[in-house]
């Protein structure tokens, strides 16, 4: 037979996807929409939603460049034995929502000033009293039941909660949003 050239698999670099996120996270900080160094964005990057980029441990938003996302596969149970794992809050908020809530395309966890107020407040209900705040009418979730770290056990709660495609936003009581 003539030469044939054998296709290598490579693994997808996600170049495209890395650069935008990468962007969000600066922009949230320039915008303040976070605290320190616990907050955590994840995008999905194939079809079913499992395997998904995540900011590293640890790492400021105003700081994250492109190629410093980690690949993450919610279904990979090692995740946390592995060089570099992400924060295991992260792992457990993020894994959980990639493994659940398949629609759940950018799932974006911070501590912004004024959501973390909202999510404090013994009423958190957002009400659609202007054109800022009506974009989330019925479009949210009430967490009154935050039990802190977002461990495994907590991230699939969490997930239960937002398994309605309808439900975009998480306010996590007493946490953020």
């Amino acid at each position: 037979m003539a030469n044939q050239v054998q296709a290598i698999k490579q693994e997808p670099s996600f170049k495209q996807e890395r650069i935008e996120l990468a962007a969000a996270f600066r922009w949230a900080a320039r915008m303040e929409l976070h605290e320190a160094v616990a907050n955590h964005f994840s995008l999905a990057v194939n079809d079913d939603g499992t395997q998904f980029l995540m900011n590293p441990n640890q790492m400021h938003f105003s700081r994250i460049r492109a190629s410093d996302l980690l690949l993450i596969d919610a279904n990979d149970v090692a995740t946390m034995d592995k060089p570099g794992a992400p924060d295991p809050t992260a792992w457990g908020l993020h894994g959980s929502m990639h493994r659940y809530c398949r629609h759940a395309r950018c799932v974006m966890h911070a501590h912004p000033e004024y959501g973390t107020v909202l999510a404090s407040l013994a009423d958190s209900r957002l009400p659609p009293i202007d054109q800022n705040s009506a974009i989330f009418f019925n479009r949210y979730v009430i967490d009154e039941s935050y039990g802190g770290l977002a461990l495994t056990d907590e991230g699939e709660r969490c997930a239960e909660l937002l398994a309605n495609p309808d439900h975009k936003t998480m306010i996590m009581g007493n946490h953020g949003v």
